[in-house]
């Protein structure tokens, strides 16, 4: 009988471990990785950023230019939102300062963009 807790308990352990480790490998992966990124650094160093998931924040506003909502920062350097996934509506965070979260790009027509899947007013 005891000798039959002891391999139950190892093989308890053995799975705990094993699951531990695949949700550790997995589960955090997303997690880590977003970077937080400022307006700055996305537009003077692109293509190190090209393709990856990021937060940035900075001043809402409407770019005339492009015809599309986009994240200013103290230097004037912007990000254009390209496209917007979330539920919040932009109108409503118009110059006010926001955090963007999305996949991160370089393209001829817009340039520096986002796409976002969040944007939401930073809290002073």
């Amino acid at each position: 009988m005891g000798r039959t807790l002891m391999y139950a308990a190892i093989t308890a352990l053995a799975a705990f471990l094993l699951s531990a480790t695949f949700v550790l490998q997995h589960g955090g992966q997303s997690i880590a990785s977003v970077r937080q990124v400022s307006v700055h650094d996305l537009t003077t160093g692109p293509s190190l950023f090209d393709g990856q998931n990021v937060t940035t924040a900075g001043l809402l506003s409407f770019s005339e230019e492009h015809g599309r909502y986009q994240l200013v920062d103290e230097g004037n350097f912007a990000v254009i939102i390209r496209e917007y996934s979330g539920e919040t509506p932009l109108d409503d965070l118009l110059g006010r300062r926001v955090r963007a979260s999305g996949a991160f790009g370089i393209s001829q027509e817009s340039g520096v963009h986002i796409d976002a899947n969040y944007i939401g007013p930073v809290a002073d």
